[in-house]
């Protein structure tokens, strides 16, 4: 005679699970809600009259959009965020505030390529690490080509020029190198 066997446990799916959501997935969604957190505490600090009202709205639309990131409300949230910071942070006038502004375009595009990244797969499908890789790749360039844009806009507000001919042909240089560099990351690279 045998013992009886037990059933074997199962171990609890966890809230990725219980959702649906493969383990990538999770954690590029949870990386949006915390980076649009960061974004909208960011705001508010750097405002000096922040707009608490357009926080208590951000909120639940970061936690909406990683729900659902190929919805609609995946750009409310980028607009949402972009127009918080413009309608309460003042134009830089030190180095401490053009920094913070570094910084919110930064997150700002954590944002944005964690709603597209997730956006691109179905929720449970486990994001491949190529994938990963690449689109990592492309958001290190964004983020690169976004330092010199941002240091000739401190230069230029430092220096109270307005109009400058030559920082508008530097601006136009900046865009460029940003395109090709988008346009080099996207070719396909096995042939």
């Amino acid at each position: 005679m045998t013992a009886p066997t037990a059933s074997p446990r199962r171990p609890s799916p966890g809230p990725a699970g219980a959702l649906g959501l493969s383990s990538s997935q999770a954690a590029v969604r949870s990386l949006l809600v915390v980076a649009s957190l960061a974004l909208v505490a960011l705001t508010l600090v750097a405002a000096p009259h922040g707009l608490v009202v357009a926080a208590v709205v951000l909120v639940p639309l970061a936690l909406w959009t990683a729900w659902r990131p190929e919805s609609p409300w995946a750009t409310a949230l980028v607009a949402g965020l972009v127009l918080h910071w413009v309608a309460t942070v003042p134009v830089p006038s030190s180095t401490g505030a053009w920094l913070r502004l570094l910084a919110a375009a930064w997150l700002l595009l954590v944002v944005h390529l964690s709603a597209a990244l997730t956006a691109s797969l179905p929720p449970s499908a486990p994001l491949p690490r190529a994938t990963l890789r690449r689109w990592g790749r492309r958001g290190a360039v964004v983020a690169g080509v976004i330092l010199p844009v941002w240091a000739l806009a401190l230069v230029a507000g430092e220096q109270g020029v307005g109009g400058e001919v030559g920082l508008t042909y530097a601006a136009i240089a900046a865009a460029a190198v940003l395109a090709l560099a988008v346009h080099l990351l996207s070719r396909d690279d096995r042939g």
